[in-house]
Order: structure tokens, then sequence, then C-alpha cells
């Protein structure tokens, strides 16, 4: 599936002065279509937490390869570390869980990067994440700004099915996989983040002891709203099939509900 970057990114007009000396790292523990997008815009805008990015997206991670002339990932992350370490010492990313294997996993992760603390960042509404997961694989555009690939997404069940479940477990993944090892974690939500971000940033601040001062806090939000009436209209559509597949409701589409049932009867086997 064809997706654009967004370019701006890669900018050396982002970097830091090089080789400031890491004293700590925040990773934002994300999912797909969680607000880590908002959050990071947020974060960096006040120069006190360095560039929350997707470096170890896979596209991402392409471009930044081209830009060092670097082909291992590792390497990859010693440049980035050396020009996206903010002045007072502190490196940043954001990771979803599946990105973990590019960086070696979890106990690599704690190796390589100095003092980490993690913000599990979630939606509290799962299903709206999941449509707009499901829209933005087709669409290409994770974010405003971004070259739309197609225009026109077509609404598919077993997609937003997907998407639901794949953020329901790497939601699970990331408290299991934290808590094993001990990290410094908490939990922030896209609502929260989304009401009030001054009072979030300070919630990371205040959790990783790093000093911001009132003047540092952005004077308005760093990205937009994207979310629309084909969201809701998937979101009911998305519903009315789920109800129409139970045993419980006449279906008006048998071949949903055939899936629907089968999905069910898998949920119940694995539990």
């Amino acid at each position: 599936m064809q997706r654009h970057l967004h370019e701006d990114q890669f900018s050396e007009q982002h970097d830091f002065p090089a080789n400031t000396p890491i004293e700590k790292t925040l990773v934002v523990a994300s999912t797909p279509r969680c607000g880590s997008h908002m959050l990071g815009y947020q974060l960096y805008e006040t120069g006190a937490f360095g560039f929350p990015l997707e470096y170890a997206n896979h596209r991402n991670l392409r471009k930044w390869k081209q830009r060092f002339e670097e082909e291992d990932t590792r390497a990859i992350f010693q440049n980035l570390k050396a020009l996206r370490t903010s002045p007072n010492g502190v490196f940043s990313m954001k990771l979803h869980y599946s990105h973990l294997d590019v960086v070696g996993g979890i106990d690599q992760v704690l190796k390589d990067f100095p003092n980490p603390h993690f913000v599990i960042l979630t939606r509290n509404n799962h299903l709206k994440q999941a449509v707009s997961y499901s829209i933005a694989r087709q669409t290409g555009v994770w974010f405003a700004g971004m070259q739309a690939t197609t225009t026109d997404p077509q609404y598919d069940f077993e997609d937003i099915d997907h998407c639901l479940r794949e953020t329901l477990r790497d939601n699970a993944a990331w408290r299991y996989v934290l808590a094993s090892r001990g990290c410094r974690y908490i939990h922030m939500s896209f609502e929260e983040v989304r009401s009030d971000p001054h009072a979030a940033i300070q919630r990371v601040a205040d959790f990783m002891g790093v000093e911001v001062s009132p003047d540092q806090f952005p004077a308005q939000e760093a990205t937009e709203k994207q979310s629309n009436t084909l969201n809701k209209e998937w979101l009911e559509r998305y519903l009315q099939d789920c109800q129409s597949g139970s045993e419980l409701f006449p279906s008006t589409d048998p071949g949903i509900a055939q899936r629907v049932k089968r999905k069910l009867v898998g949920v119940m086997k694995a539990g």
C-alpha cells in the first residue's frame, strides 16, 4: 500500500546542536491513530523534548538511511540521537508496538536509549480509533498536510475489525512488556491531550523531571483535527454489521453474518 511521506520531518532545520549528551529518553508508546503525532508536535514546540517522531517506521527509516548514507539501523539511531537531542539532554521518539522489532525489541531499547521514560498513549474510544486507522490505511493520510493516495476510501468491515483487534492487542502488549521489565511509565489518553495540550505537556514534564517554562508552551495546536462525517458513517455501519452478524439479531447481509459469526466463535475458542 503506497503512502506519501511527510518530507518536512527529515529536514536539517529540525536538528538540534550536534552531540548533546542524552540525559533522558522519552518513548511515546503508541498505536496508529492514537494522537501520538499531535502529542509529539506539541512536545517538540517546547524545545525541551527533542523531536518525538516515528523514526522506526519502515518508510521513514528508508528516508533516514538516504540522508545519513547508512544502512545499519542502530547506526541510524546513533545519528538521530546526535542531531535530535534537545539542548537539555532529552531525546524522544514515538514507537508503535509493531516498531519494537525494528529497534531490536524492548531489551535493546533499554540498552541503547539512556534513562528511558515511557508514555503509553491510547484513545478512550477504541472503535473510533479503528475506523480512523482503516481510513488512513487507504488514503495514506496519517496527519493533516499529507498527500492522499486516494480520495475515495471504501468501507471494509473486515479491515475495521482487523484494526480494532490490532489496537486492543498492542495496547495490552505495551502494558505487559513495560510492566514485565519494571519500566517507568505513565498512561495518557488522546482525549486528555486534545482537551488540554498544555496540561498534557506539563504532565509529561513532571513525570520526566524536565523544566518547561510557561513561555515555552505552544500558542496553538500543532496539528489539525482530521475526523469527519465519513468516520461517523463507518462507525455506525460497523456497529450495524456486528449486530446483524450476531445470532441474537436477524441478518440483512448473510455474508457479513457468516464472517462475524466466525469471528465470535474464534474469540470464544481463544478465551
